[in-house]
């Protein structure tokens, strides 16, 4: 055989390869697992992205932290038990796993209200960081599994909405 046709057999494999791939990942019910957790997901993570937003519309100093203490806090909590019911119902392991660094995303954020709350300044500005870390880590996570599954996730820029 020669290179020329060698090289047509392949270019002719590889798009049967992506396709079978694709096939396999919608047969297998893991896109449709995707479209499932990221349409049920969304009212947890618009529910917070919402409270955190509420937070950033207040200017002064003592109704933040009447608003951080009576209605921020208790509010997150409710979210954390929603979100961490929802991700022990996960079957597939992998986008469980995925779902936990949300959870710990939220749990770190509940401790720097706490501590912002008790004054720990040095301490809020650790756990906001490791806070953005793991949204970042969750978002990249999430993307890589969603592509591997047959899904791309367009994630909306919160300021437009």
């Amino acid at each position: 055989m020669n290179n020329k046709k060698v090289i047509s057999i392949l270019l002719g494999i590889i798009p049967l390869l992506f396709l079978g791939y694709y096939a396999y990942q919608n047969l297998s019910g893991n896109t449709d697992y995707m479209l499932t957790y990221l349409e049920e997901t969304y009212e947890i993570k618009y529910e917070y992205n919402l409270l955190d937003q509420q937070g950033y519309q207040i200017e002064d100093q003592e109704e933040w932290l009447v608003f951080t203490r009576d209605v921020f806090i208790p509010s997150l909590e409710n979210i954390i038990a929603k979100s961490e019911a929802y991700g022990h119902a996960i079957e597939k392991e992998e986008l469980r796993d995925i779902h936990s660094i949300y959870d710990q995303a939220l749990r770190k954020h509940l401790e720097a209200e706490n501590a912002w709350l008790a004054g720990k300044e040095d301490e809020v500005v650790k756990l906001y960081e490791e806070l953005d870390r793991l949204h970042t880590e969750h978002e990249e996570a999430l993307d890589k599994l969603a592509t591997k599954w047959g899904v791309e996730i367009e994630w909306e820029d919160l300021e437009s909405q």
